[in-house]
């Protein structure tokens, strides 16, 4: 007579085993999936970022390049008294010293795009008009907060980023061509009746710069009393932006821990073209 084979099954240490390393491998999955999730939320990130900035940068690039006269390092600009649109992050109020680091305005104007003639003047089109322009930062959380932007002017409210910078571009018309000893004074006060618009979002304040960071906007003009020309004149727009996104401060361009402040910054170096060309 055959004896039936005994069958064993698993002892209790051995499911225990068995269930400690199924969690294990279980585990080294999950973090590799929550890695590469953020791997790819990251990358999303800062492709986004770097697409809006290098488009902005540009922009601002096209605008400054046509300028007749650039306002240099000192001079005082008034914008305006009120409104969420001027507001200096510093002193939140509309007035701003060219070359402040903490607070870094470019200011300029620019050529009509059409030349006046006839009946086609700076009252019938803006393209026959000479205009101020004023690039400069707003803190996100004035500009989004209450009594801030509205529709399309309004990116948004992110408790997360509310220590970011929006960057603003403002403009006013003049009349006719004004002329350079009305521009070249320490304080300057644009035309009333303007207001800013939003350009960029998430702009790296200077709070959150690495040490030996560039200002956002660095102006070199000539000295005192020697006309503005093309060779001696130029704006740098040093541009970093920076997103906190789930817990990780997403930047552009990206840093890290050997990263240095010149690094930190995407700069750009625009020639105005057009400097030189107003009546005295």
């Amino acid at each position: 007579m055959k004896r039936r084979a005994t069958t064993q099954g698993l002892t209790l240490i051995e499911l225990l085993v068995a269930i400690a390393l199924g969690l294990l491998v279980l585990l080294a999955a999950t973090n590799l999936l929550i890695s590469s999730s953020r791997s790819a939320t990251d990358v999303q990130g800062r492709s986004e970022l770097l697409e809006e900035s290098q488009i902005a940068q540009n922009y601002m690039a096209a605008q400054i390049r046509e300028a007749v006269y650039v306002f240099p390092a000192g001079t005082t600009i008034t914008l305006g008294a009120t409104g969420y649109t001027f507001k200096n992050p510093v002193t939140s109020n509309g007035t701003w010293v060219v070359g402040q680091a903490d607070a870094p305005i470019v200011a300029f104007v620019r050529p009509p795009q059409l030349l006046p003639a006839g009946a086609n003047t700076c009252a019938s089109d803006v393209k026959y008009c000479y205009q101020f322009f004023a690039y400069y930062p707003v803190r996100r959380s004035v500009w989004t907060g209450s009594g801030g932007a509205t529709s399309l002017n309004n990116p948004g409210i992110d408790t997360s980023n509310t220590d970011r910078w929006v960057l603003v571009e403002y403009r006013s018309n003049y009349a006719s061509a004004p002329a350079l000893s009305s521009l070249n004074v320490s304080g300057y006060s644009a035309a009333s009746g303007s207001s800013g618009r939003l350009l960029l979002d998430y702009v790296q304040p200077q709070a959150l710069a690495l040490a030996n960071t560039p200002p956002l906007f660095e102006v070199i003009t000539p000295p005192a009393g020697t006309l503005q020309a093309p060779g001696n004149t130029s704006v740098t727009i040093n541009l970093a932006v920076s997103r906190q996104t789930r817990g990780r401060a997403v930047t552009v361009p990206p840093r890290n821990a050997t990263t240095t402040g010149p690094q930190s910054v995407t700069p750009l170096v625009v020639t105005p073209r057009n400097v030189g060309n107003l009546s005295p």
